[in-house]
């Protein structure tokens, strides 16, 4: 009884705030004049009463029957209703704003125009329906519609900054890039010179190949604001994106000499002197930067790997950013995370073998941390390292981290390419008992199992094959063996008919697709419409003695 209650009080209280609501709407229809009652008393005076007729209170009470519709979700019938309001009150703007609302809602962009139209000529004061018939010109592509709608409501609402961006970026739609810019020339005058402004002009500027203007905006904001540095740097990326080096310099020392324990000017010294062709004072200010306790050890690292290109890291830099790389790492907390990270280094620019030896020197100063076992079983695999090694790893890995499922997966994969599938799928079973956090791993172990399963004949097969399918229902290998499996079984063949089928869509000139195709249709005793797909199929691997044994018996059946 007692949810009851509260339910019916939740009633009220919707029922209370819809009114409210709609006593607002209730102002876009045409109402009488209101009549002014002057009698005071000694302490206040009364306010005016607008008198409504009973045909206005009509019209208010079937706008708020409309609009408890329109919320709880019945939109016909609050379609309706705005319809029945219009055929009373032609005049009605809010039922027609409304009713533009639920039109669009149902994609009848013509209506939904129209009738927002009516209702903005209505009532030019109201900008929400100003704003309502801006977005439905935008979406259906109307460009000079939609930019007179905005210069409308910005008229309007001229104290509004944000319709002027708004305004600038209907004339960028445009590709109106003069009047874009015109536009916040306005916002300028009203607030001054900011960087929203002097940013986004500059861009425009630049849209009409006139870098020159660009620069000029970046000027004028570091002029501005001479006591913001972040400004002249700014203005120093946009002469070094311009080539103008020597103005790029001046900004950075400005910047260098208002904060000089900005790490990150150092990086962009470093990135102007590398621009300007001198190696060595871009690997000193790099160093002073790679020397701030400021910096994460990984933004260092970030910096580091971005800033040189991999032949220059390795090859004729490698004299400075091996010590780049020490002077990062000395400060560091953990002793292993040198040799962890540059592993990540290697991993990041695909050198894998480099890579597991790093982890592998990590791991043996602290096996502790998961992380590295997982980084140095990924780069094992990358690496196709050999199997006895990956499998070693892995098992100390599981006996370390018992509860982490990477380290059983590796096993797994070992013993599939060992071909002792059996441990491979109680491995692979192990993990689904661990379960898959976030999906990691799920679709590989269940197309290890499926493939393991199919290894030794058994139907359970189908079980795993349709897992990983409900996962990755377009992967076209895992389709062909499920379908070559059902086929050698000769169960459910329409199934695999269409499965293989979209096989070959996907990849028409592959032999393996094309064989268990004309394999299925031979099975299903159809050798006629076999024959194309086996015949291709055997021109595009002619050493495969399965194809060749399919193409007898299908010849042999027509």
């Amino acid at each position: 009884m007692q949810h009851i209650k509260t339910h019916k009080v939740a009633e009220h209280l919707c029922f209370a705030a819809l009114c409210l609501v709609l006593a607002v709407l209730a102002a876009g229809c045409k109402a009488s004049k209101p009549s002014t009652d002057k009698a005071t008393t000694k302490r206040y005076e009364r306010k005016p009463i607008v008198e409504r007729s009973d045909e206005q209170l009509k019209t208010e009470s079937m706008l708020i029957d409309a609009k408890m519709l329109q919320e709880t979700g019945q939109e016909d019938a609050a379609a309706q209703r705005y319809s029945d309001i219009l055929a009373r009150d032609p005049g009605c703007t809010a039922a027609m704003y409304e009713l533009s609302r639920l039109a669009a809602q149902k994609g009848m962009a013509d209506s939904a125009i129209t009738l927002s139209r009516r209702a903005v000529e209505g009532d030019r004061s109201n900008v929400w329906y100003a704003l309502h018939l801006a977005t439905l010109y935008r979406l259906t592509n109307h460009p000079k519609e939609y930019i007179d709608t905005w210069e409308g409501i910005v008229a309007l609402r001229p104290e509004v900054l944000d319709y002027y961006y708004e305004l600038s970026n209907a004339y960028l739609l445009n590709k109106d890039y003069k009047n874009a810019i015109a536009v916040l020339n306005r916002v300028e005058k009203k607030v001054g010179v900011t960087e929203q402004v002097s940013t986004q002009k500059a861009k425009l500027w630049t849209a009409m190949g006139r870098e020159d203007k660009a620069l000029q905006e970046f000027e004028a904001l570091a002029k501005a604001m001479p006591q913001e540095s972040r400004y002249n740097g700014i203005l120093a990326e946009a002469y070094m994106a311009d080539g103008k080096y020597d103005k790029a310099k001046e900004c950075y020392d400005r910047v260098l000499a208002a904060n000089p324990d900005d790490e990150y000017i150092h990086i962009s010294l470093a990135e102007y002197y590398k621009a300007t062709k001198q190696p060595r004072k871009a690997y000193e200010e790099l160093r002073i930067a790679m020397a701030q306790k400021n910096l994460s050890t990984s933004n260092k690292l970030h910096i580091l790997t971005n800033f040189y290109t991999a032949e220059e890291f390795y090859g004729i830099y490698s004299q400075y950013t091996y010590d780049l790389l020490e002077v990062a790492m000395r400060d560091c907390d953990d002793s292993t995370t040198f040799a962890a990270l540059y592993g990540d280094v290697l991993m990041r620019q695909k050198k894998y073998e480099e890579a597991v030896h790093q982890f592998t020197m990590s791991l043996s100063v602290d096996s502790s941390k998961y992380e590295i076992w997982e980084a140095l079983l990924v780069a094992e695999l990358s690496s196709n390292s050999d199997t006895a090694r990956m499998g070693r790893d892995a098992r100390r890995a599981s006996t370390l981290f018992p509860l982490h499922t990477l380290p059983y997966y590796i096993q797994a994969i070992v013993e599939h390419d060992n071909g002792r599938y059996e441990r491979s799928i109680e491995l692979a079973h192990h993990i689904e008992k661990l379960g898959f956090e976030k999906g990691y791993l799920e679709p590989d172990v269940y197309m290890l199992l499926a493939e393991c399963y199919n290894r030794l004949e058994d139907s359970r097969s189908y079980e795993y094959y349709e897992k990983f399918l409900k996962i990755y229902p377009n992967d076209a290998q895992a389709m062909n063996s499920y379908a070559y499996r059902l086929a050698l079984d000769k169960k459910d063949l329409d199934r695999a008919e269409q499965m293989s089928r979209r096989t070959i869509e996907a990849e028409p000139e592959n032999p393996f697709f094309l064989d268990t195709y004309a394999w299925i249709l031979h099975q299903m005793g159809r050798d006629k419409e076999a024959r194309p797909y086996i015949e291709k199929a055997l021109k595009r691997d002619s050493t495969s003695d399965e194809v060749r044994e399919h193409y007898n018996a299908i010849m042999k059946g027509q």
